[in-house]
């Protein structure tokens, strides 16, 4: 429902207490003016609500022009009011009723914070929305219904009301049910595109790949918090205009947002003209997460330097003491950027604040500082100059931020890592692109997963290539889509600048093996089930047959990104 419909349904509300003290006004004004006190005039006009009052009955009470308006209005309020108060009762009933027999656009489901700022979001754009899994019952407009979960099953309750919608959103507490809602969503709606966003980012990863549907996508919100903002604020960039060598991040918090941050930065981040990235972790926690990151990527050491300090920079405490974090940041060179990913915004935002003073006491000189909150308005945005204090903070993954990086309402998503996977299809000889063996090769709606996130990946990291070529950053930073080369720009001239895109790209690979628990070994042949794999070398180790992936990857690349490509 807009704005503008939620404005009448409120002064049509108002007008029964103004036609009420219109029929009050007109009452006492026109006993007063017959001789009577005020307070009698007021007694007496409360008989205007009364159709049998005697009051009225005698001649000049009829002829009186201010009685006889007065007793309209004073019906009226009567009739309305009651009238309301039957809508009220039945409101819910009749909605309820409605909901399951009309189509409804979009359908949110699940009580979380995203699921409120998605239910805010369709009704601003205008598109018939129900929200099932409400805190309570809310009907303004029949076109934005809010309605709690149901007393019989979920799963049920959702495929009752999801038979007619063409887009789905579950953004539910538990991530288990959200798939099991998911599912349930799927047998209502066949068309339907269904959106999942969960909390836990490898359960993410893994229940993809598990429901394997085109149509069907399972995020993370963490990852698509990450991504989006290593897209508007590329931290390679940040290392080229502040002349580091590589990336050094300081992550304040390592939960789900901290190793996303991590791991995008990791893996989507590599450019040919940067060291290994550097990460230095506080946490109060951060040698038990420690343990599960190097558990989960074994080879971490290989595609990035990290450091864990067991501490706490906050409001309440800073420990350990700031000489020996200073001496820790001061070990990895220059702050390329900090990020504070704490569980609250009042924590994230008191954090900022004491690493700014934190910095400026041990003589680091200050990087850009992105604080996660979930309300983008929480901090000003900087720009300004002489701005200080929480001004000069740069917000991200707010929930709006979130939802628009999920594609949620679109009607063709992924529409970047469609393009990529066109343009590899589009590279290879009629042979083996309609070869049913080649599941690589397939068309996007009939591929597997597995391959769908490899374009994705892919085409994550086309902004770390763009930047390796020297190409404006004005044609890929924070640009949705795919970047669009200008006529006659090319992403590589000659073999040397291939070769060394190429060797990237490797770079690339091995990192994101790396992250998701992969190991090198010595067998020629790779073993997913223990996840080995023989290519998890250096890329000058590799034969030139290997070799030729990535310079595939790399045409790939400048098909995708050429104007016209």
């Amino acid at each position: 429902m807009s704005e503008d419909r939620g404005s009448v349904s409120f002064r049509a509300v108002w007008a029964i207490p103004l036609l009420a003290l219109i029929t009050l006004i007109l009452g006492t004004w026109g006993w007063v003016i017959h001789g009577f006190p005020v307070d009698e005039s007021i007694y007496r006009a409360v008989g205007l609500f009364d159709n049998n009052s005697d009051t009225y009955g005698d001649d000049w009470g009829i002829k009186e022009w201010r009685f006889r308006v007065g007793r309209v209005t004073g019906l009226t309020v009567v009739f309305a009011t009651a009238l309301a108060a039957l809508g009220a009762l039945l409101q819910e009933q009749i909605a309820t009723a409605l909901a399951r027999r009309t189509k409804q656009q979009v359908v949110v489901v699940g009580g979380d914070m995203l699921a409120t700022a998605a239910f805010e979001m369709v009704r601003r754009a205008r598109r018939s929305t129900l929200w099932l899994g409400a805190a309570s019952f809310g009907a303004s407009s029949l076109r934005a219904l809010a309605m709690p979960w149901p007393a019989q099953e979920r799963a049920q309750a959702v495929i009752e009301h999801s038979r007619r919608a063409d887009h789905i959103l579950i953004a539910h507490e538990d991530d288990a049910e959200a798939l099991t809602l998911a599912r349930a969503a799927r047998i209502a709606s066949r068309n339907a595109f269904i959106t999942v966003i969960m909390r836990d980012v490898r359960l993410a990863e893994d229940a993809g790949a598990t429901l394997n549907e085109s149509k069907t996508r399972v995020l993370s919100q963490a990852a698509l918090a990450a991504r989006r903002l290593a897209l508007e604020n590329p931290p390679f960039l940040i290392a080229k205009e502040r002349h580091h060598p590589r990336i050094h991040a300081l992550i304040i918090g390592f939960g789900q947002i901290g190793q996303a941050i991590a791991r995008d930065m990791i893996v989507n981040c590599r450019t040919t003209y940067l060291g290994l990235p550097r990460i230095t972790v506080i946490d109060p926690q951060a040698r038990a997460l420690e343990g599960v990151l190097r558990v989960r990527a074994p080879e971490i050491d290989a595609c990035a330097q990290s450091h864990f300090i067991q501490g706490e920079i906050s409001g309440r405490a800073v420990h350990p003491e700031p000489a020996k974090i200073a001496q820790a940041i001061a070990e990895g060179g220059p702050l390329t950027a900090a990020y504070v990913c704490l569980a609250t915004d009042l924590e994230a935002l008191s954090a900022a604040a004491m690493l700014q003073s934190l910095l400026r006491s041990i003589d680091i000189e200050p990087p850009p500082i992105f604080v996660r909150v979930r309300e983008l308005n929480t901090i000003a945005p900087a720009g300004e100059a002489g701005h200080r204090g929480l001004d000069v903070l740069k917000p991200f993954g707010d929930l709006a931020s979130v939802l628009e990086a999920s594609e949620f309402l679109s009607n063709a998503p992924d529409a970047a890592a469609r393009g990529f996977n066109e343009a590899y299809r589009a590279s290879l000889p009629p042979e083996l692109r309609d070869d049913p063996n080649n599941r690589s090769a397939a068309a996007w709606d009939v591929l597997d997963e597995t391959y769908r996130q490899a374009s994705r990946d892919a085409v994550a990291h086309i902004a770390a290539k763009l930047a390796s070529a020297d190409i404006d950053p004005v044609r890929w930073r924070a640009v949705p889509g795919l970047p669009r080369l200008a006529a006659g720009e090319q992403l590589f001239d000659d073999d040397v600048q291939l070769e060394a895109l190429a060797e990237l790209e490797h770079e690339r690979w091995n990192s994101q093996r790396r992250m998701d628990g992969w190991r090198w070994t010595d067998q020629p042949r790779k073993n997913e089930a223990r996840r080995l794999h023989p290519s998890l070398v250096p890329y000058e180790a590799l034969t030139d047959d290997v070799k030729e992936y990535d310079r595939v990857y790399v045409r790939q690349t400048q098909s995708a990104v050429s104007d016209g490509g």
